[in-house]
């Protein structure tokens, strides 16, 4: 595939900061491996990495970007993939998140998926709709697809925006639908059980029994991943937090927004509360003759949290 010359983002404004500088490597296969070995800690992507369900591609710009995610929207549709990894190839060195985040954020513009690099870098959420046959119900269903950004100095405790849950050793826009990839896996279940799609199962209490063994799944890969993450934080305040009861957690980042320029807490539903609501909207859908609107459980955003700090 022949690609536009790459203009690397050129003419974003750097924020001033100082830090230490240093050139986002891209990594080998080797090291990219190592990495999802030892510091993936988010337990439902590196599940989704296992069984080769995870689109990863190098791009230098928005016009490659945009190339990757419509092959990775094919995949989807074909129930192939569940996330999409856009590793960002630059030439420029960087001394805090603020700019990296800003060269993320242009990428998306340049895409086509955002108006304003400096909304998007100030909490702005990019929902892409992906019209597809849902997993479970077999109905046309569109899911909203959210876009991250991901980048090296969030591991750096002296950065302001320091945020281990968001860092990554390379310069990365991380997209996926929790609801979606919720829906994979009741269909991979389902299939391992009753040999056949979650549509297919005509009694309702089998259905259920299995729903709700995948939520709990659910629920317990959630639990590990915020266990991960607070364990490798250097602060109290810029760790995730379960809550005792563990029908929520706590993070410094307001997910699934793309990126932010000020850390403040946010509370964000566990599976336990999202994922058997989606399931009794699926139930609903199958035997009730419901309309089913996937909406945007799972990753509806979180709403400002009591400050750490205070």
């Amino acid at each position: 595939m022949n690609f536009p010359p790459d203009d690397d983002s050129a003419g974003i404004a750097s924020s001033g900061a100082v830090g230490c500088p240093f050139h986002p490597k891209v990594p080998t296969n080797s090291e990219f491996d190592d990495w999802l070995q030892a510091d993936l800690r988010c337990s439902a992507g590196k599940r989704e990495f296992q069984l080769g369900r995870y689109t990863v591609a190098h791009v230098r710009n928005g016009y490659q970007f945009s190339e990757a995610l419509n092959a990775f929207r094919l995949d989807v549709e074909d129930y192939r993939k569940t996330g999409f990894l856009a590793i960002v190839e630059t030439q420029r060195s960087f001394t805090n998140s603020e700019d990296e985040l800003r060269l993320l954020a242009q990428i998306m513009v340049d895409a086509g998926l955002a108006e304003s690099a400096g909304a998007l870098v100030n909490s702005e959420t990019v929902a892409i709709p992906f019209e597809v046959t849902c997993p479970v119900t077999g109905i046309p269903t569109v899911y909203e697809f959210f876009p991250v950004a991901f980048c090296p100095h969030a591991a750096v405790v002296a950065d302001p925006l320091y945020d281990p849950a968001l860092s990554t050793p390379f310069l990365a826009i991380n997209t996926t639908s929790d609801a979606f990839a919720f829906g994979m896996l009741v269909r991979d279940l389902c299939q391992r059980h009753f040999h056949c799609a979650p549509h297919e199962v005509t009694e309702r209490r089998e259905l259920e029994r299995l729903l709700h063994k995948c939520a709990t799944a659910w629920q317990k890969m959630s639990i590990n991943t915020i266990q991960g993450y607070q364990k490798i934080s250097a602060t109290f305040e810029r760790a995730v937090h379960l809550s005792d009861d563990q029908q929520s957690w706590t993070a410094p980042h307001n997910d699934p927004v793309f990126a932010e320029l000020a850390k403040e807490p946010h509370d964000h539903e566990m599976p336990i509360v999202y994922a058997n609501r989606l399931c009794e909207r699926w139930l609903a859908a199958l035997f009730d003759g419901q309309r089913y609107q996937a909406s945007r459980d799972g990753q509806s955003g979180g709403i400002p949290a009591f400050d750490f700090r205070k």
